[in-house]
């Protein structure tokens, strides 16, 4: 039960591991009882949890419930009114609000002030569901506290709604349950107001023996003593959930990585073993192994604020000593809870378990302060002496610096005592003569005298600024409103960034074209203001994957599909209609039924449509008729899925009975397909021999002839676990199935394993394959959607805002998909564009190489990697046992490939990926590999500092030494009689051919990481961490300095006619150059930084690897001539003229922008 435990993240309801604790009783008690309620703990205890499992608790019961986690409303960058409208939708859709036209409703109030607006909203939910109660979660609100707005009206109105219930009763069906690391005092932070003084705590403690029970099932060791081992577990965590099950999880992989059969632990040696892996696997070098994060979590909020850092450990540092801390209800101590690593116990406060006193102990507390203080080792030696050593204190100017740095902080007791100390004692040090007195009479005469002097010249001032009032307020008024557009297009700014990090990419771009738009209609606009509009806007044209949104269903969208010509989506929905849209967004029809309608397919040829319902039928709908052709009453309990043969001669259906069945287009039943012991989620039929498979929550897939007969019967890659989906390819006899493990299974013939494919992290809920068999797509329950290549290899992740569960690739266009996942649109996606496109590498990558012809790309950080074409196909796989590769070349002439590693070998490979030879000499690690241009020499520098060049075949001809430290890149001149290398002490050096030192430049402040020659043999450029590139002549002289980036500069490359200049950043930014100093274009990254990038030899592609792996290839014909605000209106232009949801001002943003198809 190697997955049985869960760390971190929210619980499922039904989770096993979820333990019930008296907090679970206690808030539904009182929440039915109409109590409002507040969960505030620390992190990682459960909140959400226990929240979801009172969610579903309600909810069984037939009331109302929605979940609002104000995280994924948003916070960074967002306004006053973005919150409020993001709350009222989130309301909506989950409450199932009939009126979901939020926007024209809220233009309707938008006289009304935002807390005015919300009110009224909770009274319309209250008016459509007059017979229901309507229990409302706030999840995370601690965010809250951290926007750049006040919240206190919120929280007010919370206030309200629950005294509102003595004068109108309606308000007693409205209950709040509010969650979050926080306190009651913080929700209104306004002191001048009413604090929130209603509701009741709802008290969440660690687990105990007799609780924490189920968790015993998961230790899956030959030994009964397992109630034991959970004690031990339990005194070492204090039941706090995270740590609980992370132990569990620990003792029960380490069990495994021990045998191959279940661990027997003797009766008497529980606590030896628990212990040993807790210190080992938790404890030592605590930091590092900190994953899932949690210890790292409790070390940042207690040194988030300098200024109370101080207290904060001071108090806990008492207990530490020994010494009682009793409950004062004090800010410091309200801290110190939430923050998890204390608790209250009978009116003291203690740690909250062992772990963290090892961890956050008294060595760890004194590094911390004296990271801090100042006067750390003053202070130190004053305690040491008892705090009886008065030549300790401070005095003069380290008492007027100590002074300066404690104020506006919090520190504890012993600082102020010591602080206090070295001011008395100052003061007695000090006498007060009479020339001081004497000095300060002298003062106070002078300050007399400048006050006179400032009464005699301010009459003439005011005299003037009578004569000069006038004008300024002209000025004023026509300054007034060029400010006013002026802010209105920096929040148009900071939105769309915001929007874009949130994943609500049209919302963004839509956002970024107004600020442009806006721009246009300023003169004189602040040069800053226009960079940050370029930067917003080409960032989210890069890698926006949404398009368009089909909106106008009233419940969740729960299925979508494409029709086979491409020029339909078809969507089904809670609401009990199924859409039938234009592939611009038009809705064309609504087919409306008496059920839930769930799953959908269209027929290969006919114009018909046929979908599942909740009530067991399935459905045919004429398209050329818009009439419904037939009913099967085809499943009891659900019918979840329909497939159509390739043919179209017959369907298959799936539903809760446990069974498949397949259906001539008349209704009759032609088979029925048993063998599963739960409900069948989805089938497919495969286009290539339409073989029948079948996707059961029982943790297998099946595959059937279409006569019935059973092929195979597939498990999940992990037991216990569901299967969610199957699809097949439309070219091969492939098949590929996944679930709850987050594992994609291919397999060939339904009997060969192929491979597996991992990266997702949460259940898969979908697959689907392009029509042309060239890529899979993932969507899973982590919001995010993965594209798989030709075999399974990574080219793509979309993250997403929000769960996607359904997916279906265009028949014409591999690029374009169809989503929906829990709201009440679905969308138009397009995963590639021809801007870019990706491949995902495994890992961290430091290097890219790219082949003499342009065709071949290598790159990546690990025992094995992969020579791929520009077309992403795999070319090679290089494999070096235990050992990782850092650095690549190919030769000139296209034979060889070169791998730096490190070990410090350097190895040889053919273009077929297999090895050659190894080049011996090198003992410590390298960094980057190169050929010289005829591809006889190779040169390799290394950690120590020395440089090596070897012919192709072996032999050793030179080792040069001059660099200070390790050396990062070498590069042959285009007529390979020069050498030149960078490396860790800042430091460029010119080599003749035979290893002749000619030139050492200090060319940089720090680590230079990029080096490259120019084609036409002109110039070299280097790139350091100092955030500056370089371009330099042979001889030694710098030409010309490259600023701009705003981090570490890792790679610079020529483009092949010399004439360009690309350098790659961790600013997560690429900048082009002409070798005149001229920014060209910025091309922006996806969330980490670049580490290197290469020119094609046509100059048609620009390479890049960023830190996490995401190699890219830009097309820079289309990129250097882009105009970026007409392709964002071309992009836009379906959403702009089909979506419901849009308001009428908002449809003309682009009017008067050329775009490629004006």
């Amino acid at each position: 039960m190697a997955n049985y435990y869960q760390i971190g993240g929210s619980l499922d309801y039904d989770a096993p591991t979820y333990i019930e604790r008296q907090a679970d009783k206690d808030l539904c008690a009182a929440l039915l009882a109409g109590e409002f309620c507040y969960v505030f703990n620390s992190r990682q205890m459960g909140k959400s949890s226990l929240m979801v499992r009172s969610w579903h608790h309600l909810q069984a019961e037939g009331h109302r419930c929605a979940v609002v986690d104000v995280t994924n409303i948003g916070s960074d960058h967002i306004t006053p009114e973005q919150w409020y409208r993001g709350l009222m939708g989130t309301l909506a859709i989950q409450l199932n609000l009939r009126t979901r036209d939020i926007r024209t409703w809220w233009e309707e109030h938008s006289h009304l002030s935002l807390t005015q607006i919300l009110s009224q909203f909770i009274e319309l939910l209250l008016t459509q569901y007059p017979e229901q109660r309507l229990f409302i979660f706030v999840d995370e609100v601690d965010s809250l506290l951290n926007l750049s707005f006040s919240v206190d009206d919120f929280f007010a109105l919370i206030r309200y709604c629950y005294n509102r219930r003595a004068v109108e009763p309606d308000y007693r069906r409205l209950t709040f349950a509010i969650f979050g690391v926080a306190s009651p005092a913080d929700l209104i932070a306004d002191k001048q107001r009413t604090p929130f003084n209603i509701g009741r705590a709802v008290v969440l403690k660690g687990f105990s023996l007799s609780e924490a029970t189920p968790l015993a099932q998961g230790l899956t060791l030959k030994t009964a003593n397992t109630k034991a081992i959970l004690q031990e577990v339990l005194n070492w965590t204090g039941g706090q959930p995270f740590l609980t099950q992370k132990v569990c999880q620990l003792l029960v992989t380490s069990s495994q990585d021990a045998l191959n059969e279940p661990l027997s632990i003797p009766p008497g040696m529980e606590k030896f073993w628990v212990e040993t892996i807790v210190r080992s696997h938790i404890i030592t070098h605590w930091e590092s192994q900190d994953e899932p994060e949690h210890l790292r979590t409790i070390r940042d909020r207690l040194l988030y604020d300098e200024r109370r850092t101080s207290r904060l450990l001071g108090i806990y540092q008492r207990w530490l000593e020994g010494n009682t801390v009793a409950i004062d209800d004090s800010r410091d101590q309200v801290d110190l809870l939430l923050s998890g690593l204390m608790v209250h116990v009978n009116d003291y406060l203690v740690v909250k378990n062992q772990i963290y006193e090892r961890v956050f102990d008294l060595a760890w507390i004194h590094r911390q302060l004296t990271a801090l203080r100042p006067y750390s080792e003053s202070i130190d030696a004053w305690v040491a002496s008892s705090q009886t050593d008065e030549s300790r204190l401070l005095r003069g100017q380290a008492l007027r610096d100590a002074q300066t740095w404690a104020r506006g902080k919090s520190l504890s007791d012993v600082d102020y005592r010591f602080l206090a100390g070295s001011q008395e004692q100052e003061q007695l040090e000090t006498q007060r003569t009479l020339d001081l007195e004497k000095a300060q009479a002298a003062k106070r005469t002078t300050r007399l005298q400048r006050t006179l002097l400032a009464i005699t010249s301010g009459a003439l001032v005011i005299v003037s600024l009578l004569g000069l009032a006038a004008l300024q307020q002209y000025r004023q008024a026509a300054a007034s409103d060029r400010t006013s557009r002026l802010n209105e297009i920096r929040a148009l700014i900071s939105s769309a960034e915001g929007r874009f990090a949130s994943h609500q990419e049209l919302d963004a771009l839509m956002d970024a074209v107004k600020a442009k738009r806006r721009l246009e209609e300023l003169n004189d606009v602040p040069l800053e203001l226009i960079a940050a509009s370029d930067r917003a806007l080409n960032q989210i044209i890069y890698w926006m994957s949404e398009r368009n949104r089909f909106s106008g269903h009233e419940a969740s969208v729960l299925e979508v599909a494409y029709s086979p010509d491409g020029k339909l989506v078809a969507t089904t929905s809670a609401d009990q209609t199924v859409k039938l849209w234009a592939k611009n967004g038009q809705l064309l029809h609504s087919f409306t039924g008496n059920a839930t309608t769930f799953g959908l397919a269209f027929h290969p040829q006919q114009p018909l449509l046929a979908a599942t319902n909740l009530d067991g039928s399935l459905q045919i709908w004429n398209l050329e008729t818009k009439k419904l052709e037939q009913t099967i009453q085809a499943h009891e309990g659900a019918t979840w899925d329909v497939d159509f043969s390739p043919m179209g001669d017959f369907l298959v259906s799936g539903g809760a009975d446990q069974q498949v069945k397949v259906w001539s287009l008349d209704g009759r039943l032609l088979q029925t397909l048993s063998g599963h012991q739960r409900m069948v989620w989805q089938v497919a039929v495969s286009p290539t021999d339409q073989t029948i498979s079948s996707a059961s929550l029982d943790g297998t897939a099946k595959v059937w002839t279409a006569e019935g007969q059973l092929i195979s019967t597939i498990p999940a890659a992990t037991a216990d676990s569901s299967i969610w989906s199957v699809a097949f390819s439309p070219t091969k006899n492939i098949m590929a199935m996944a679930g709850d493990d987050a594992v994609i299974q291919l397999w060939e013939s339904a009997t060969d394993s192929l491979r597996s494919l991992t990266g997702h992290t949460e259940r898969i809920d979908r697959l689907a394959f392009s029509a042309d068999g060239g890529a899979i797509a993932s969507t899973a329950l982590d919001k995010t959607i993965r594209i798989w290549g030709k075999g399974g290899n990574p080219w793509r992740i979309l993250q997403l805002s929000g769960e996607i569960r359904r997916i279906g690739f265009s028949p014409h266009q591999s690029h374009s998909i169809v989503t929906a996942g829990n709201g009440v649109t679905a969308q138009m996606r397009q995963w590639q564009t021809p801007l870019l496109k990706t491949i995902l590498l495994d890992g961290n990558s430091w290097d890219v190489a790219i082949s003499s012809d342009g065709e071949r790309i290598i790159g990546g950080d690990g025992s094995q990697i992969t020579v791929w074409d520009t077309r992403r196909n795999i070319m090679a796989t290089l494999q070096a046992e235990q050992d990782t590769f850092l650095g690549f070349d190919f030769s000139p002439d296209g034979q060889l490939i070169a791998t730096a590693s490190r070990s410090g070998n350097i190895l040889l490979w053919n273009q077929a990926g297999r090895f050659l030879r190894m080049l011996e000499g090198h003992q410590f690690q390298s960094w980057d590999a190169a050929f010289s241009p005829d591809s006889q020499r190779l040169a390799a520098g290394a950690e120590d500092g020395t440089i090596r060049i070897w012919t192709v075949d072996g032999q050793l001809l030179h080792t040069l030494s001059g660099h200070d430290g390790r050396v990062y890149r070498v590069a042959f001149s285009p007529d390979g009689q020069q050498l030149v290398s960078s490396g860790a002490d800042g430091t460029v050096q010119i080599w003749d051919q035979d290893g002749t030192p000619m030139h050492q430049l200090e060319a940089h402040d720090s680590d230079i990481f990029g080096l490259s020659v120019s084609p036409d043999g002109q110039f070299f450029a280097s790139a350091s961490v100092d955030q500056t590139v370089k371009l330099w002549r042979w001889d030694g002289t710098l030409v010309r300095t490259f600023e701009g980036h705003s981090h570490n500069i890792y790679g610079v490359d020529f483009s092949p006619d010399s004439q360009l200049l690309a350098t790659a950043s961790a600013d997560n930014t690429v900048n082009l150059w002409t070798l005149d100093g001229e920014k060209l274009k910025t091309l922006y990254g996806n969330g980490s930084g670049f580490k290197s990038v290469k020119f094609s030899s046509t100059g048609e592609l620009l390479v890049t690897v960023a830190e996490n792996g995401t190699l890219t290839l830009w097309n820079l014909d289309t990129i250097l001539t882009l105009n970026e605000l007409g392709y964002a209106c071309d992009w836009l232009q379906d959403y702009l003229s089909t979506n419901a949801d849009l308001l009428a001002r908002d449809r003309t943003i682009c009017e008067g922008v050329i775009t490629d198809d004006s």
